[in-house]
């Protein structure tokens, strides 16, 4: 998350604004062609495009085509950009012995064509894009962090809703076995709801660590917001990133800094209680939202606790630190939940910034 806020930075503030709305309106998108519509449109506004081919991997492969105008429809292997985004896909599966464990996406280049592919390990999504103008090296770097911004944002999006239109199937499959096998009935009921129930708990967590991810935490911590604004209680944000992750990375690895990623959780989870809100918000940041704490120094000398026994406990190729971002909630404010996360990351790096000096 790190390395794309770094990237996103780097871009004018009309691009993030038309990044942001894309984002926001696939989240509100629950059909196909709407988020099509949507993607080329950001596309044409962002990259002035010549064309543009997607290629979307789940259990089939799907094309997409995109004109200079933005305008989506279904294309097939004829399409000029067709061979160079099927090679890439194709070769996403293997391409991660090739590749520094630390990139995100495969590309193809030329002056005139760009080929994104996300993610590095068996891409599930393949974005082509050309232009009737040879790019110089410094429009075609800003283009690629454009599209791959793009790429992305379509790859979530997409994704969600073949997954949606996946459970549908599944579900309808599962109706009609239920309605013409009475015997079974009673049974059929409880694996679907048990299966909607594990899909559901997936969706709220973070695979790696067990905390919940971003959706998971304001899902979960926005509802305890709004009941200690009714009931005026007390409650804090605490924002954390863990130290030298990076460093970790790049010396020992992404198996390594995955291990560090799961250390640093079990730390900030065992530090708060069972009732505190605990997620994982992507790469090395974490946040919890805490009621009745009136002092939660107390929690970031019990984090500090638990990391000091956590090093001593074995021996690891690392040592475990966590930066901590701390902010009292006024509940008698009209602030939402998002506002005191901003704010409990901003106290969280210049706290960061101020031991690096």
């Amino acid at each position: 998350m790190r390395k794309c806020q770094v990237e996103a930075r780097q871009l004018a503030p009309a691009q993030l604004r038309i990044l942001l709305t894309l984002a926001r309106e696939l989240l509100q998108t629950d059909e196909t062609q709407g988020s099509l519509t949507l993607i080329g449109s950001a596309l044409a506004e962002l990259v002035r495009l010549e064309s543009a081919l997607l290629l979307l991997r789940s259990d089939r492969v799907e094309v997409f085509e995109f004109d200079r105008h933005g305008v989506a429809r279904s294309a097939g292997t004829g399409h000029p950009l067709y061979h160079a985004a099927v090679h890439l896909i194709g070769e996403a599966a293997f391409a991660a012995d090739e590749q520094s464990k630390g990139e995100q996406h495969l590309e193809y280049g030329e002056p005139r064509t760009l080929v994104l592919a996300v993610p590095a390990q068996a891409a599930v999504a393949v974005l082509a894009v050309n232009w009737n103008r040879d790019l110089d090296a410094t429009t075609q770097e800003a283009y690629k962090r454009t599209v791959l911004f793009i790429l992305e944002l379509a790859a979530a999006a997409l994704g969600r809703i073949e997954a949606h239109r996946i459970l549908k199937c599944l579900l309808h499959e599962q109706s009609l076995k239920i309605a013409n096998t009475s015997v079974t009935h009673a049974e059929e009921l409880k694996q679907r709801d048990e299966a909607v129930s594990e899909m559901r708990m997936l969706s709220l967590t973070d695979v790696l660590t067990g905390l919940y991810n971003r959706r998971g935490f304001f899902l979960q911590a926005e509802q305890i917001h709004k009941l200690a604004q009714r009931k005026r209680t007390k409650s804090a944000v605490i924002f954390a990133d863990i130290d030298g992750l990076k460093s970790v990375n790049d010396a020992l690895g992404h198996d390594v800094g995955d291990a560090m990623i799961r250390d640093a959780a079990l730390v900030f989870r065992q530090s708060f209680r069972h009732a505190d809100v605990v997620a994982r918000l992507g790469g090395d940041e974490f946040v919890a939202y805490t009621l009745d704490d009136e002092q939660p120094e107390v929690i970031l000398a019990r984090i500090q606790a638990n990391l000091h026994a956590l090093n001593l406990m074995q021996e690891r190729p690392y040592s475990v630190s966590i930066s901590t971002g701390v902010v009292l909630v006024d509940s008698s404010a009209d602030q939402t939940l998002s506002h005191y996360v901003l704010q409990a990351d901003e106290q969280m790096y210049a706290q960061k910034h101020s031991r690096s000096h």
